[in-house]
C-alpha cells in the first residue's frame, strides 16, 4: 500500500502501539495496516478516508464520519493519533474532543511534516497531557507524543462554533463554521467575486422548482445565497463532515433547514440526478498540498449531472490549471473580465444531443 509519509514515519514507532488506538482524522489509510496489531478506531472528518477504509475492510462498526466523535468509548483508549492538520485551530479542536476518550495513562501522539508547523504544534499537547516530547523524525516529518495523567472535561461542541453577521452580493445573513472548514471565520475573496457574479445572473423563471448544488459547500454561504436569491431547496455537497456541520448549522440560524440537503461525497461519485444549476468553489488541497484530483474528477463527470440547459458556476485560484480542465470538459471559454486580481471566464458547449452549458470560471489569489 502507499501511504503518506507521516504513516510511514508512524510505522517506523508502531511498536509503541498496542490495545486500543483512535486515530482523529486520518489522512490516509494506515489504519489498516496498523489494525493487524492493534484494535483499531477511526473517526474521519473526510467521506474519502472513510469510504476507503471500508473498502479495504475496515471494522464499520470501529469507524466513523462525523463532525464529533459519538461513540460511548470515554477513557477507553490507550492511544490517540493526530494528523497535523493544516489549521492549528482545528488540531485544537480535535485534542479537545479526543482527550476525554483516552485512558490515565495513555498517550496522544501527533505526527506532521515539518512544513506543517507540527513543531511548534506539540506544545498544544500539554495544556491536556504531561511529558510532551518528540519521539522520532524520518521522511521530512516529526512525531511525538504526551502522556495523560488527569482527567479530562467534558467535550462541549457549542463552544467551537463560530457565528456572525456578513453581507456580501446584497444579502445579510448569519453564517456559522467550525474549525477547518473553508472560510472559517471570514468571507473568501473568491467566494464574494462569485457570489457578485450571481447577482447579476438571470435565473430561469422558475428557479425555485430548480435543481441547485453547491459542490464544496464550506460553511454554507454559497447555497445560503442562492436559496435566498431564488427561493429553491439546494444540495450542499462536501468531502468534509465538519463543512456538512457548519452547513447544517448556518441554515438552521437562518431558519431555513428545510430547504437544504447535506450530502458527503468524494467529489461527484455519490450525486444522483441531474440539476439546472451546480456551482463551486472546489478544493485545491490535500492536506498541505496542491492536489488537483478532486477538481479533476469533478470536470471530468459535472456533464452527467447537468439538465438540458444546465448551467456551471466556478471560482477558483489564479495559479491553478482549471481553464485546462473546463476546456476538456466544455469545449472552451473566454475571459470576460478582470477585477481585483481576479479574472471572469464564461464559456458554453453543445453536445451532441444539444445540451447546452455555461461556465462562469474566477480566478483569483
Amino acid at each position: 500500500m502507499n501511504f503518506n509519509p507521516t504513516s510511514l514515519l508512524l510505522d517506523r514507532v508502531s511498536d509503541a502501539f498496542s490495545g486500543k488506538v483512535l486515530f482523529a482524522n486520518p489522512d490516509d489509510t494506515y489504519p489498516l495496516e496498523l489494525g493487524k496489531q492493534a484494535e483499531v478506531y477511526a473517526w474521519c472528518q473526510s467521506k474519502s478516508i472513510f469510504d476507503r477504509l471500508l473498502r479495504g475492510g475496515f471494522n464499520e462498526n470501529h469507524a466513523e464520519f462525523n463532525a464529533t466523535w459519538t461513540q460511548s468509548t470515554a477513557e477507553t483508549f490507550d492511544h490517540i493519533i493526530l494528523i497535523q492538520p493544516k489549521a492549528k485551530e482545528l488540531l485544537d479542536y480535535l485534542i479537545d474532543a479526543s482527550m476525554p476518550h483516552l485512558k490515565l495513562g495513555g498517550k496522544i501522539w501527533l505526527v506532521g511534516d515539518n512544513k506543517s508547523g507540527v513543531k511548534s504544534s506539540y506544545k498544544r499537547l500539554e495544556k491536556h497531557a504531561v511529558n510532551a516530547g518528540k519521539v522520532d523524525g524520518a521522511k521530512h516529518c516529526l512525531v511525538y507524543n504526551a502522556s495523560k495523567e488527569e482527567a479530562s472535561p467534558a467535550f462541549k461542541f457549542e463552544k467551537w462554533i463560530t457565528q456572525w453577521t456578513q453581507t456580501v452580493a446584497d444579502q445579510t445573513f448569519t453564517l456559522c463554521s467550525i474549525p477547518g472548514v473553508f472560510g472559517h471565520k471570514k468571507l473568501d475573496k473568491g467566494t464574494s467575486l462569485l457570489l457578485e457574479q450571481l447577482s447579476e445572473h438571470r435565473f430561469m423563471s422558475d428557479a425555485k422548482q430548480a435543481r441547485f448544488l453547491d459542490f464544496g459547500c464550506g460553511d454554507g454561504i454559497i447555497a445560503l445565497w442562492l436559496h435566498n436569491k431564488t427561493g429553491a431547496k439546494i444540495t450542499a455537497l462536501d468531502d468534509s463532515a465538519l463543512a456538512l456541520k457548519a452547513t447544517e448549522l448556518t441554515f438552521s440560524a437562518n431558519g431555513v433547514s428545510d430547504y437544504v440537503t447535506t450530502l458527503a461525497s468524494n467529489g461527484l461519485e455519490d450525486v444522483k440526478g441531474r440539476f439546472n444549476y451546480i456551482v463551486t468553489n472546489p478544493p485545491f488541497h490535500t492536506g498541505m498540498s496542491t492536489d488537483y484530483s478532486v477538481a479533476e474528477g469533478f470536470f471530468t463527470s459535472v456533464k452527467q449531472h447537468l439538465t438540458l440547459n444546465g448551467e456551471l458556476f466556478v471560482v477558483a485560484n489564479d495559479f491553478l490549471r482549471y481553464p485546462d480542465f473546463i476546456d476538456a470538459a466544455l469545449g472552451t471559454h473566454t475571459r470576460l473580465q478582470r477585477a481585483q486580481g481576479f479574472a471572469i471566464y464564461y464559456g458554453k458547449q453543445k453536445n451532441r444531443n444539444n445540451v447546452l452549458v455555461s461556465v462562469f470560471f474566477v480566478r483569483g489569489s
